[in-house]
């Protein structure tokens, strides 16, 4: 009874303890929503999570990948990849085959971002292996799903969307059939769906172009992803200018720059703004095509400058990796030489050392004839 006292304060320790679990939580679930509409947010929440979690790697794991969304929803792709890999080298520690396979996924599309899809197919193929070998598959699809999703954006790059709309097919269903919430999954089937748009843009199937737009927009439409609305609405434009509908594709941009306003966006301002001045020029309207191509081209530059950097750090990276793997090479090399001519000495030496005693037996044999 003594110890009765103490209890309203246990419970209450308790309940703060609880509380703070809660809190942070909700922290890092309004994190991820604010990840493309306001990620100059999102990384604040993240960067005052992180000093919260320090010793606890399988939250800081996921905060690292939220932070990395974050910087290349930005377009800060040097950034963006050095958090990934702030991730990755927690994850290689607790060798956890789930995160592993998280982050390779992620790296995989910081890597098709830069253009590098030779490395990111590499690395899809690496995350394939850790999935089929998973005793629990479920737990990976919805970063299947982006894996899927990431395959589907590389072959639409190299012009097979053919194939790449499988792969968006794939990845549609595989989001669908995960236990992720279904804010996170609509955002992803939208991001998916544009990028489907795009290809039957390509393949002159107008009509299916704009459903998947369409699809891509209803996806967002009751989630705090203003950026993805905008892109979705940016794809319809582009069928609506393909059609001669120049009056519908300028409703579509000028609504969809509004909502992109604050976000901050390159590539997505980029196409707005070029869509602008495109639909102005079919109209000759002289003043807005001038004033939107110059606010292409400015965020043109900006948007290069950005990748040429991140670029330039990791052909830095990757020399230093070449760099230490020849030292490495040259030293087994030659351990390998040491070796051989140890051994070489060795079995030289052995065959002196027999001769040298050979001739002395020998010659005490010839003694004990001549006695």
């Amino acid at each position: 009874m003594k110890y009765l006292k103490y209890f309203p304060v246990c419970i209450l320790l308790m309940f703060n303890l609880l509380n703070a679990q809660v809190s942070e939580d909700s922290l890092m679930q309004s994190a991820m929503m604010y990840v493309y509409d306001d990620p100059d947010k999102a990384i604040e929440i993240g960067e005052s999570l992180l000093k919260k979690n320090e010793d606890n790697p399988e939250k800081l794991i996921s905060i690292y990948l939220m932070l990395s969304n974050s910087y290349s929803s930005k377009r800060d792709y040097e950034r963006s990849l050095q958090e990934t890999m702030k991730a990755k080298d927690i994850a290689s520690k607790l060798k956890n085959p789930t995160q592993e396979f998280k982050i390779l996924v992620k790296i995989a599309a910081q890597y098709h971002s830069l253009g590098v899809n030779d490395k990111a197919l590499e690395i899809l193929e690496e995350a394939d292996r850790i999935f089929e070998k998973s005793k629990d598959k479920e737990k990976l699809l919805f970063d299947m799903g982006s894996n899927y999703a990431i395959k589907g954006f590389i072959y639409s790059d190299q012009l097979s969307c053919d194939i790449a709309i499988d792969y968006f097919n794939k990845a549609l269903r595989t989001y669908s059939e995960s236990d992720m919430t279904s804010d996170r999954i609509g955002v992803n089937q939208s991001v998916v769906s544009y990028n489907k748009g795009n290809c039957f843009i390509s393949l002159n199937q107008q009509d299916s172009a704009k459903a998947s737009f369409m699809i891509a927009k209803e996806k967002v439409k009751d989630v705090e992803a203003v950026s993805l609305r905008a892109f979705s609405m940016r794809g319809l434009a582009e069928v609506y200018t393909i059609e001669g509908n120049y009056d519908l594709a300028l409703n579509e941009l000028i609504e969809a720059d509004s909502l992109a306003g604050n976000v901050g966006d390159l590539e997505l301002n980029s196409g707005l703004y070029r869509g602008l001045a495109d639909n102005y020029l079919a109209k000759k309207d002289w003043d807005n095509f001038r004033k939107y191509d110059n606010m292409y081209n400015n965020t043109i530059r900006q948007l290069r400058q950005s990748e040429r950097n991140t670029i330039n750090n990791i052909l830095s990276d990757y020399n230093r990796e070449i760099a230490e793997k020849e030292k490495s090479g040259k030293l087994k090399y030659l351990i390998l030489i040491s070796v051989f001519g140890l051994m070489f000495l060795g079995t030289l030496f052995s065959i002196v050392r027999s001769e040298i005693l050979f001739r002395n037996e020998f010659g005490k044999m010839k003694s004990q004839i001549k006695l």
